[in-house]
């Protein structure tokens, strides 16, 4: 009886302790190996006048030092980036919460008006890059309609004062439906009650919505934003399809000007961009994560 009574406690330790980590072993390991490796990899990269072909060359910080203080196309492409994100977090997250506040009403085939909303965010980037290519062309839909109106025709990708504009309205259109569904399911959650409660009370629309939908909203709209923000940061495929970083490198964003040095063999150059913008993500990051203790 003692050693089947210890059999079973061996048993019951190994299941208790040995087995969750084998589960979580595998994943580890995979983190591990193409996760922090590459990333320690990539940081000594950026200290270093690295080719891929040759030796690499330590230079400490030059990298950094060059990128921000010389290197033009660089600044070009924060900027580009930046207002990038401007535009799209601007207009997106109001969009999707518009289109929320529509659908969260008792409207007919309310599951297919979700399902259009949301498909172009199921959509790959490079078939929507590429369908909204064919829209901005010279002939396109949107120059044909100018010019059946008597305006003249844009170059919407070839004009460096538009170009940006243009990628930024085809993001916008791609990415908006995820939002969408993200405030509709957070206008769902809140309680029925408080709105009798508001319409009793004499409140109309816009005080339930200021009073009511906004705050119950906040820790989403934090979230939306901030995950918006981080994703538009790393903007790339509707650069890459629709503009190839043109005109005038008028469209150039971090990640295209990262892929471009990478393609051209600098490898701890790009290595120093990417550590650049991973510090602005790592930066949004935390104040996702602190807004959100704060509201919790």
């Amino acid at each position: 009886m003692t050693a089947i009574s210890t059999s079973h406690r061996l048993k019951r330790s190994f299941q208790r302790h040995t087995l969750p980590y084998m589960f979580i072993i595998v994943p580890m390991i995979s983190m591990i190996v193409f996760l922090f490796i590459p990333m320690v990899v990539s940081l000594w990269w950026s200290l270093n006048d690295y080719t891929g072909l040759t030796a690499a060359k330590f230079v400490g910080l030059n990298n950094y030092i060059k990128l921000i203080t010389d290197d033009k196309i660089f600044i070009r492409g924060l900027l580009n980036t930046t207002v990038f994100v401007l535009l799209g977090m601007s207009i997106g997250p109001t969009l999707g919460l518009l289109t929320a506040l529509m659908l969260n009403q008792n409207v007919r085939f309310r599951s297919i008006f979700r399902t259009a909303y949301y498909l172009p965010v199921m959509t790959s980037l490079v078939v929507v890059s590429t369908i909204w290519v064919m829209l901005y062309n010279q002939n396109g839909l949107f120059n044909t309609i100018l010019e059946n109106l008597g305006l003249h025709k844009v170059g919407w990708l070839s004009n460096p004062h538009v170009a940006l504009i243009s990628v930024a309205i085809a993001s916008i259109w791609q990415g908006f439906g995820f939002e969408t569904v993200v405030f509709l399911a957070a206008l769902q959650s809140i309680p029925r009650e408080l709105y009798e409660a508001a319409m009793m009370d004499g409140a109309g629309a816009w005080a339930q919505f200021r009073f009511i939908t906004l705050p119950s909203l906040k820790p989403v709209i934090i979230f939306v934003y901030i995950i918006g923000i981080i994703g538009s940061y790393q903007v790339f495929d509707q650069v890459f399809v629709m503009t190839d970083g043109g005109p005038v490198y008028s469209t150039t964003t971090i990640v295209y000007y990262l892929f471009n040095r990478f393609m051209n063999h600098k490898l701890g150059y790009a290595s120093a961009i990417a550590y650049i913008l991973f510090a602005i993500l790592v930066i949004f990051s935390y104040m996702q994560m602190r807004l959100t203790r704060e509201k919790a």
